[in-house]
């Protein structure tokens, strides 16, 4: 379970580099309380603005201090310090895009903030947006970092400048950088189609008629209202619940044993994302994330892991100095 624990404003299109506010992270205690019920740790993956709201801070650190939440570090280049310019554009809000000294010095702002304000450093990391890339690598081992969770596998946004998933795998793996010779384990948040069976079929469908032809004469509409092809990361975020089940069914007969279901910080108050814009919202997004839970749990016998005790199950010692 994990959260981009963030400021708002992302969803409005621009990329707020001052003055973030973060006033949905009034809904955490909520979310924590749901996490409590079925004794998951949750992952908050925290960006820079969030460090600046004391009452948050006190709520996470008491949780993490009761061994009820991990703390892990989230980039958003727009408004990690250092701050370089007063407008970021589309390409520049991918992390992967930044030059590499800066990339670095940004990361290390976050992690020497985050240890300050929690006693301890964060182990794992995503990059805001999924804008990672295997550059990122040797900075994350030089800090300590042993895990991250940036992958979205078969998922593309380089029509956006952005990363290129559609190659990646979805199992827990080991990534390295081929310059620095640096490894990293990476999660990646787990997705895939909302009903089970015929992956690899589904992919070659969903290429098919993904593209112009497909588009032109509806077939790429038609196949994702017949379920054939509706492609979704686990996530309650724009979901159904038949959708949820039908992704958890599936990962698993794939052989999935470690999956990673996301969401933001900003959906778990109203009017922060597009995805919960009224109270009515709200409380459809815990329905479906309390049935996803119980199923996964109860259905298929998960075990509620924060990212760093997933490293550590896989038997990982990670040393940067070796790598």
């Amino acid at each position: 379970m994990t959260v981009d624990t963030e400021e708002e404003g992302l969803w409005g299109g621009t990329f707020p580099v001052r003055n973030c506010t973060t006033e949905n992270l009034r809904g955490l205690e909520r979310f924590q309380n749901l996490c409590n019920r079925f004794s998951l740790s949750p992952t908050y993956l925290i960006s820079a603005p969030v460090l600046e709201d004391q009452r948050a801070i006190n709520d996470l650190k008491k949780w993490m201090l009761q061994g009820r939440c991990e703390i892990g570090a989230h980039t958003h280049p727009w408004c990690n310090p250092p701050l370089v310019a007063q407008n970021v554009s589309n390409r520049d809000s991918f992390f992967c895009n930044l030059p590499n000294d800066l990339q670095f010095e940004k990361l290390q702002w976050l992690t020497d903030r985050i240890t300050d304000v929690f006693d301890q450093p964060p182990r794992t990391y995503r990059a805001g947006r999924y804008g990672f890339s295997k550059a990122s690598i040797p900075h994350l081992c030089e800090l300590g970092y042993v895990l991250d969770s940036s992958v979205l596998p078969f998922f593309d946004y380089s029509a956006e400048d952005g990363p290129d998933y559609r190659q990646s795998e979805r199992k827990p793996h080991v990534i390295s950088d081929p310059v620095s010779k640096h490894s990293i384990w990476e999660l990646p948040v787990s997705t895939g189609f909302s009903r089970p069976g015929y992956y690899s079929l589904r992919k070659k469908l969903w290429r098919c008629v993904g593209g112009p032809l497909g588009r032109k004469t509806k077939l790429a509409g038609l196949s994702v209202r017949l379920g054939l092809t509706r492609h979704l990361k686990l996530s309650p975020e724009g979901t159904q619940w038949r959708e949820l089940k039908g992704l958890v069914d599936g990962l698993v007969q794939d052989g999935i044993n470690h999956i990673v279901l996301m969401l933001h910080s900003t959906s778990l108050m109203p009017g922060f994302s597009p995805y919960c814009k009224t109270p009515e919202a709200i409380e459809n997004l815990y329905d479906r994330l309390e049935k996803t839970l119980r199923y996964a749990i109860e259905h298929h016998h998960f075990e509620g892991l924060a990212l760093l005790d997933v490293a550590t199950k896989l038997n990982t010692t990670f040393d940067p100095n070796h790598y």
